[in-house]
């Protein structure tokens, strides 16, 4: 069962102006965003998410100290000190040009090789 409202009970719609009714919809829309923007609870949220990034930066800052002073933490320090020391040394460019050298020889081998497979197209294949 619905209800109809009588047509002379209806509020008027003038449907000659929808400029001014987008206009009047975005002001109601730019006081409510401005409303919420300057509300007591948006202000209470932000000062939330402060307290808890500040929160997870003091948790992360322990939680780095602790791996930085257990046994394993001292063994990665150790090891990437080592690391960053051949690097500064020049041990690891040799290293790493070595390994270049040597892997484009053999990748020069195996096209050599490939090369010698392929029957030239003036000369029948050899049986």
């Amino acid at each position: 069962m619905s209800t109809q409202i009588p047509v002379n009970e209806k509020p008027p719609v003038d449907t000659d102006d929808l400029a001014a009714e987008f206009a009047e919809l975005g002001k109601k829309l730019r006081n409510t965003v401005s409303a919420a923007w300057t509300s007591e609870e948006r202000l209470k949220v932000q000062k939330e998410i402060e307290t808890g990034l500040v929160r997870l930066r003091d948790e992360l800052n322990a939680a780095a100290k602790t791996v930085r002073e257990s046994e394993s933490g001292q063994k990665v320090e150790t090891e990437v000190k080592r690391v960053k020391a051949d690097v500064e040394s020049g041990k690891v460019t040799d290293d790493v040009r070595k390994g270049i050298v040597t892997g484009l020889r053999s990748l020069g081998e195996a096209l050599d090789k490939m090369a010698d497979n392929f029957t030239p197209v003036d000369q029948t294949p050899k049986k």
